[in-house]
């Protein structure tokens, strides 16, 4: 009888560990195969200067469309994300693209507000979507440092003279004093 008992526990874990390898796999080709969200706008031709929309929000605010910020970004995070892409929404900013990892190449969808309340900009309620995976905490933590710290650091090169505060609708933000 122990015999039986000894070998239902280990049929019972190797079903277990079975799931667990599938699943694993499965979030795999999820992240790797799958597509997250993308923004629409794929950049403006007619985008301004990082100096022309400076000298815009110090008459008192600005106005960014989707476009001249994809356009923008590409220039920053060109070389470490294809396909980059940024669109607002009510409250949030998006970025998205795909993630030069060597060999691999995942595509992500990045939702955050700014707080432009310091002496640089800093990201509020930053989601991350990998491939076609929800925000799953253990999952997105992997890419997240990756991500956050592309995020702080192209953020960190935009010192600011002073406080600002940043509106967000779909297509733009605005920018004011």
């Amino acid at each position: 009888m122990k015999n039986q008992q000894g070998f239902g526990i280990i049929i019972l874990l190797l079903i277990v560990t079975g799931i667990m390898v599938f699943g694993t796999l499965a979030a795999g080709a999820a992240v790797l195969l799958g597509k997250a969200p993308e923004c629409p706008t794929q950049g403006s031709s007619s985008a301004r200067s990082e100096k022309e929309i400076g000298d815009t929000l110090e008459q008192g605010s600005v106005n960014i469309t989707d476009g001249e910020a994809t356009t923008l970004a590409q220039g920053y995070i060109g070389g470490k994300v294809d396909e980059a892409r940024v669109c607002f929404t009510e409250g949030l900013g998006h970025v998205s693209g795909k993630m030069n990892l060597g060999s691999v190449s995942p595509s992500f969808y990045v939702s955050a507000g700014v707080d432009l309340s310091g002496s640089v900009p800093k990201a509020t309620n930053l989601s991350i979507q990998l491939g076609s995976l929800p925000n799953i905490s253990f999952i997105s933590g992997l890419a997240m440092d990756k991500i956050n710290s592309l995020i702080s650091e192209n953020l960190s090169k935009f010192e600011l003279k002073q406080k600002y505060t940043a509106s967000f609708s779909n297509g733009s933000l605005t920018i004011s004093k």
